[in-house]
């Protein structure tokens, strides 16, 4: 069986109606489950991953996006972010010697962040953003 590739505007109608039912999915799997089963018609059958999914959801204004993580090697430099691959921001304190150390690093674009103990997103949890009045 053949599968088409949806557009991007076509995974965010079928993210906004996943969220809009169900307000919390607890993982990209079941995220990615899900929003196949609502782009799916009788005659067309999508395929879509679930980083493109996670990437797509990130830059929407209706997901906030929840990263659960795990402690990974220190020693390992991280130049971009493991969530979205976007450069990641060093924040820089100064010492009482007047130099400057990196306490941490962020992204920018999906909020992830990391300090000297590496963190490893390991869970993503999907919440539909309450809008603002």
């Amino acid at each position: 069986m053949s599968y088409h590739i949806p557009s991007d505007d076509q995974i965010k109608v079928a993210l906004k109606e996943v969220l809009r039912k169900f307000r919390t999915v607890q993982s990209q799997s079941k995220l990615k489950e899900l929003a196949t089963k609502e782009l799916n018609t009788k005659k067309k059958k999508f395929g879509v991953t679930g980083s493109r999914l996670r990437k797509i959801a990130i830059n929407s204004d209706f997901v906030k996006l929840e990263i659960h993580s795990r402690e990974g090697n220190p020693k390992k430099l991280m130049t971009k972010c493991p969530v979205c691959r976007s450069t990641l921001k060093r924040v820089k304190n100064l010492t009482i010697w007047g130099g400057e150390v990196t306490i941490e690093f962020r992204c920018p674009n999906c909020g992830y962040w990391t300090g000297k103990k590496k963190r490893i997103p390991t869970r993503y949890i999907f919440h539909l953003k309450k809008k603002k009045t």
